[in-house]
């Protein structure tokens, strides 16, 4: 199942892992799968897995000891494109009449597995407005603290800043199959569902450590 493309409507499982076990999880319903390019989405209502410590506070950071908690999506939901080989994917946060953002996630690339993917979040993040104009480069911080924490290391802190400098010129070379005009005003299809998380999801061996 998993070296199959998956088809529209169909839901699948997607993980970030952390030392070898999930640390968030997210229920997809896939969009297209080119084999090379595979665009998902959260529609509203999917609940998926944010982390949390042990005492039920929201954490963003794998250090330590590490629980979930429900959480719903809200408004009109969000695209996620995934692309071979590439060191991020996009989420493309859906709007009223338009896009709300265009969103660069670092993080590993991703890997099939027999319930979804899996990947690993690697703290930074670049967000650009609608109309793609200046990005404006989020949560730095949490890379210093990983590297402080000693979760990264800073050669490869340096490599996921790098890897965001690509992913902006790439955006502004125009060479972007995952920010297309076509998401501005799109919306899954009714018949496609809410998706939940593959039973097992927790548990099953990762695909990224």
């Amino acid at each position: 199942m998993s070296a199959e493309r998956w088809r529209p409507g169909d839901h699948i499982t997607g993980r970030s892992i952390w030392f070898g076990r999930p640390f968030a999880a997210w229920p997809f319903v896939v969009v297209e799968d080119r084999g090379d390019v595979l665009a998902v989405c959260i529609p509203t209502g999917g609940v998926w897995k944010r982390p949390t410590d042990l005492e039920g506070n929201d954490i963003r950071l794998p250090h330590g000891e590490w629980s979930f908690r429900d959480d719903a999506w809200y408004g009109p939901g969000m695209v996620r494109v995934y692309i071979a080989g590439a060191a991020h994917s996009v989420l493309v946060f859906l709007g009223d009449g338009d896009v709300s953002r265009w969103y660069i996630n670092l993080e590993a690339p991703f890997a099939r597995t027999a319930i979804g993917i899996d990947s690993r979040d690697q703290h930074l993040d670049i967000v650009f407005p609608p109309d793609l104009g200046e990005p404006r480069w989020k949560d730095e911080d949490e890379l210093d603290q990983a590297v402080a924490y000693g979760s990264m290391t800073a050669e490869e802190a340096a490599e996921v800043r790098a890897e965001g400098e690509r992913a902006v010129a790439w955006v502004r070379r125009g060479d972007r199959p995952a920010i297309d005009d076509r998401w501005r005003r799109w919306r899954p299809l009714p018949e496609w569902g809410i998706p939940t998380l593959a039973p097992g999801w927790e548990t099953l061996p990762p695909a990224v450590e």
